[in-house]
């Protein structure tokens, strides 16, 4: 009996032994895969700090090493974290992998753990405008006894900004509400700057140096106080005195950043369109070297329709004509778009299609975030409106219609060859220079631009143009021939330059400003919002949404 006893004892005790040291083997190797696991949290929340970094553009294929072999890495206590991802460009979607490497207390391999998430990327396209020289017509030219030049006849009310001299010539005049020149202000015979008439048609002027009227006196004076009998019909910034003043406030001059946006441009050098049709520009011809490689200018209105995408979104036309109360639409292809409810864009027009989905019969809201329900011709280009595309250059020849947004990058010059209008917010760069045959408008009105009707708050396209000469006059880098219009911003290493009987709507930035006979520069509204690029504004990138579609 007692041998019995002593047996059952023996084999209870060993079985307590095991059972203790397969729990202890259990225990431990929960806790390592439980390790392993938060490394691989950790592994993701590194990558998500790198796309979310404002400092970097979340749609930059390169930001994340591409596979394992390459990952990233950071150490932690008995482990390592590794990282790395793929971006769907067509799609404007990260696929991240994450590592969890945790040493193994028994002495093997280490345990593994991988994690996996979608990353969606939302482009920027504006932000607050930072650099108030962008409400100015802004020449940056000095040490010239004429840094400014306004010829016979040219007259205008934008608000105006002179680093050095400005000169009007015989019979011109400037009629900004403000006017700041830091240098001396000359006036030849009949010039004037304001009108007497009223407070309200004085301009607040602000002179930093001498000024004189030659009909009067060859003589320069101290230009301050009352300068009516000098043709400079003036008041100060309380709207309610006349005279002067003769200390000017300084407007910092914006500088552009070629290489930052060679890089990060969508479209550009870096990133190639991901839907295609007709001929789309050649950004570059031997990336990652920015030197003006396309030597043949880009026609950005040609007589061909063109489409150049990147990320999502769908376009379509349309294949009647539409009236301003119509509640349906219809499209020649509905390939693309969504099968719920989703908001489009037809000229200036945005519509949220309500029904029809799947179909090219769409019934739809109109006249939607403060635009107006208005009549449309056929072949009129049709943009999903809400699919946060990256980034876009399109062109509809039927409609004439340039659709933009994002900043773009083409490592040479463009042209524009049709009186066309422009539908987006977007910054252009050219490491050449821009050529206007024809007038671009963001607010049409027959042939012409509707100056008094453009917001560019909602509407604006920049164009930044590097270079001079070539297919414009020497020192010139934007150019516009006899009787052309353009609505939106300029910005020129070297001269803009506005032949006879052309006008201007926004602000520009040149060394030098040509302004030749008849040409008038149209007043425009108080800028705030700006399109993502323009110069003298922080660079403002892609930002990543949080993940999801969580697998591993």
């Amino acid at each position: 009996m007692v041998v019995g006893i002593l047996a059952v004892l023996t084999i209870s005790g060993t079985t307590m032994m095991v059972y203790t040291s397969q729990n202890t083997k259990s225990a431990s190797r929960s806790k390592v895969d439980e390790s392993s696991f938060s490394l691989s949290e950790a592994a993701l929340n590194n990558a998500m700090a790198v796309l979310a970094n404002p400092t970097n553009n979340a749609l930059d294929a390169d930001l994340l090493p591409s596979t394992e072999a390459t990952a990233s890495s950071a150490p932690y206590e008995n482990g390592t974290a590794k990282w790395y991802g793929v971006l769907d460009r067509s799609t404007a979607v990260w696929t991240i992998t994450a590592l969890g490497l945790y040493d193994n207390p028994g002495g093997a391999a280490q345990v593994r753990r991988k994690l996996t998430a979608k990353v969606p990327v939302v482009p920027t396209y504006t932000q607050p405008l930072n650099n108030p020289s962008w409400n100015y017509i802004y020449a940056t030219h000095t040490g010239s006894a004429c840094d400014e030049t306004f010829s016979n006849n040219v007259g205008g009310s934008s608000r105006l900004y002179v680093a050095g001299n400005l000169c009007l010539n015989n019979n011109a005049g400037a009629n900004p509400t403000s006017m700041i020149v830091q240098g001396n202000l000359d006036l030849d015979n009949n010039s004037y700057v304001g009108a007497n008439t009223n407070m309200s048609t004085r301009v607040e002027a602000y002179v930093g140096g001498n000024c004189r009227y030659q009909k009067v006196s060859s003589s320069w004076h101290t230009c301050t106080g009352n300068e009516d009998a000098y043709n400079i019909f003036s008041k100060l910034s309380d709207g309610s005195t006349i005279g002067v003043n003769h200390t000017p406030p300084v407007i910092a001059a914006p500088a552009a950043d070629w290489s930052v946006w060679y890089e990060n441009a969508i479209p550009g050098p870096a990133s190639s369109c991901t839907t295609t049709s007709g001929t789309p520009p050649t950004f570059d011809n031997n990336y990652p070297n920015r030197d003006n490689s396309v030597g043949t200018s880009f026609d950005l209105t040609p007589n061909g329709s063109y489409i150049c995408r990147v990320g999502p979104g769908a376009s379509t036309t349309s294949t009647g004509a539409m009236t301003a109360g119509q509640t349906t639409i219809n499209v020649a292809s509905a390939t693309g778009f969504p099968t719920s409810a989703f908001r489009i864009r037809l000229d200036d027009e945005l519509m949220n299609v309500t029904g029809g989905f799947g179909s090219t019969t769409w019934t739809v809201t109109r006249g939607l975030n403060g635009s107006t329900a208005a009549s449309h011709v056929v072949n009129s280009t049709v943009l999903w409106d809400d699919a946060n595309t990256s980034g876009e250059l399109s062109w509809n020849n039927s409609s004439k219609t340039l659709t933009v947004k994002g900043t773009i990058f083409i490592d040479g010059s463009a042209k524009i060859s049709q009186a066309s209008n422009y539908n987006g917010q977007a910054t252009i760069y050219l490491s050449g220079t821009m050529l206007f045959n024809a007038s671009l408008c963001g607010t049409p009105s027959g042939g012409s631009c509707a100056f008094a009707n453009w917001n560019p708050n909602s509407e604006m396209l920049s164009i930044v143009a590097q270079g001079t000469g070539g297919q414009v006059p020497a020192n010139d880098s934007i150019y516009f021939p006899n009787g052309q219009y353009f609505q939106g911003g300029l910005f020129a290493t070297g001269d803009v330059d506005y032949q006879n009987n052309s006008s201007s709507d926004g602000p520009i930035m040149a060394d030098q400003i040509l302004l030749s006979n008849n040409v008038t520069t149209n007043s425009f509204a108080t800028i705030t919002t700006v399109p993502v690029g323009m110069p003298g504004n922080p660079a403002v990138y892609a930002q990543p949404n949080p993940p999801q579609m969580f697998a591993g």
